[in-house]
């Protein structure tokens, strides 16, 4: 597969996530749920990693820089632990269409934190790439008007926020791990953390059939095929830019979370996602 198509998928897997959680784990406890989806992607991506014949530094930690490591963790922590519990909270809170283009301004703080740690360089195309994006944001936002629940859209932002940390984190694991073991790792991490912040936190632990099966679905598609190539795209196109790329996840979840969850989608708010989807377009002009 081109290595530009990666991200193009990597947007159509993750637009199934906000109709399949509100569909059915509008519900489920964010902490637990994510603990449960990482543990499904495991279980899928264990396989892989024999199968792919995957590098033997994955399960071999005290080789790796403690440098390395404290990135490995932090983008565990950061990205599919908080980001992803703060994200599924923000789409029970505002619905799937709603939650996902905010969560998705994850690119411009991305594209910050890149800068700002030396990692990569920001052009001028991506920087306005970006901004074009964040407008959309702001028009999908309007949409709903009075009807939107400021606490979700915090919970949208705090996601964008962590997501963007943790996409710049894990270039710092390159030279060590590949996709699908790194991927293994991370998820191992959020299993545990999750699990014990859910107990910590005393989440009220509301589990049935819906839950398991959005966190199926969620952790095998998003994470256990989508992580892999996820990280892939950043060793290969760097983190930025795979970023900018993945945002056209908001576009095609107006339509996934129409014909999955039966979310109702205004024309605003589909505006706002085409929007967002030039900036992908402005962003990959040559």
């Amino acid at each position: 597969m081109s290595t530009a198509l990666v991200p193009v998928l990597l947007s159509f897997i993750w637009s199934l996530n906000p109709a399949v959680v509100s569909k059915w784990g509008k519900k489920s406890p964010p902490l637990l749920f994510t603990s449960a989806r990482a543990l499904f992607a495991l279980l899928f991506l264990v396989p892989a990693l024999f199968i792919f014949e995957a590098k033997s530094t994955a399960f071999s930690a005290n080789k790796l820089p403690v440098g390395v490591l404290l990135a490995i963790f932090l983008s565990a922590v950061t990205g599919p632990g908080i980001g992803d519990a703060a994200y599924v909270k923000s789409i029970q809170l505002l619905g799937g269409p709603l939650a996902v283009t905010i969560s998705y301004t994850y690119i411009f703080f991305t594209e910050l934190i890149a800068f700002l740690l030396g990692v990569e360089k920001v052009t001028q195309r991506a920087l306005l790439g970006s901004i074009v994006a964040f407008i959309g944001v702001v028009v999908a936002v309007a949409a709903k008007n009075s009807h939107v629940k400021l606490e979700g859209v915090a919970y949208a932002l705090v996601a964008a926020v962590n997501w963007g940390l943790a996409t710049v984190l894990i270039r710092y694991a390159r030279e060590y791990l590949d996709p699908v073991a790194l991927s293994i790792v991370r998820l191992s991490i959020v299993v545990v953390v999750m699990l014990l912040a859910s107990f910590l936190l005393k989440e009220e632990l509301s589990v049935n059939r819906g839950f398991f099966v959005a966190a199926l679905v969620t952790g095998v598609l998003g994470w256990g095929v989508g992580m892999a190539l996820f990280i892939y795209s950043i060793y290969s196109i760097g983190a930025s830019t795979t970023a900018i790329a993945t945002a056209l996840t908001p576009i095609l979840s107006q339509i996934t979370s129409r014909l999955i969850a039966r979310e109702r989608v205004s024309l605003r708010l589909l505006l706002g996602a085409l929007v967002v989807g030039a900036g992908i377009a402005i962003s990959n002009m040559h």
